[in-house]
């Protein structure tokens, strides 16, 4: 084997070694949640928000107390990883009282001009609602990414304003709300923890969100309807419905 040979086996050989698999994901966030309403536990949830190559992906878990049960239910997104976030596909999955379980498939058809949702429930499969991909629309489930892609434009001068598929209200045809992202001054709580604290108005419900640079919250108030959203320990968070 010449010495030209020898050294281009080497270097393939390396290069097989060291090149990347796949892209690698960069976790943004895995963090634990309670949530009170009226200053009763409701439920606790598992959000784990990343970006892989050219997309983003979040999922959460949820347990909620449900009489004397607690109900889980499971939601998964993909949007593209760009600052637009356009939506690519979605998975929610629960069960009513009775224990048959309700499926929400979610995903863009015709060239991204249309988000289809498929609803199952038990051997039922009710007819796909379309909702049409306007402009910088987001689903409502990467709100929290949103935040994380928009950290530098949100300010305190004018609201930044976005729109997004509030995805799991099948009910109403999964429709389009408008939202807006204002910062507001800091309290005791945000200099405390080194958060912004951040007046978000969503389908004309105004909550306060203290986030970190990533984006991810550390603490959620919504006053009108009296409830909190904690960021904890997973320790904490599974024994909180207890």
């Amino acid at each position: 084997m010449s010495k030209f040979l020898r050294l281009l086996f080497i270097f393939s050989t390396v290069f097989r070694l060291v090149a990347p698999s796949g892209a690698c994901a960069e976790v943004l966030w895995d963090n634990w949640y309670t949530v009170t309403d009226h200053g009763r536990p409701d439920s606790y949830y598992h959000e784990k928000a990343e970006l892989k190559g050219d997309r983003a992906k979040i999922q959460v878990n949820t347990w909620i107390k449900f009489g004397a049960k607690i109900k889980s239910e499971n939601l998964g997104a993909t949007a593209k990883n760009t600052t637009l976030l356009e939506p690519l596909l979605y998975d929610f999955r629960t069960q009513n009282e009775f224990g048959i379980e309700k499926v929400i498939d979610g995903s863009i058809i015709d060239h991204g001009k249309v988000f289809s949702v498929k609803i199952k429930e038990g051997d039922h499969t009710s007819k796909p609602l379309r909702a049409e991909m306007l402009p910088k629309l987001i689903l409502s489930s990467f709100f929290p990414i949103w935040i994380n892609k928009n950290y530098k434009r949100i300010n305190g001068v004018q609201p930044i304003e976005f729109h997004a598929i509030v995805e799991d209200q099948v009910e109403k045809q999964v429709p389009v709300a408008e939202g807006t992202a204002y910062e507001m001054n800091a309290d005791d709580f945000s200099r405390k923890t080194k958060t912004r604290k951040l007046r978000i108005e969503f389908n004309k419900i105004v909550a306060i969100w203290y986030v970190t640079p990533k984006g991810d919250a550390i603490k959620i108030e919504v006053p009108s309807l009296e409830r909190s959203v904690q960021k904890v320990d997973k320790k904490i968070a599974e024994k909180f419905l207890k």
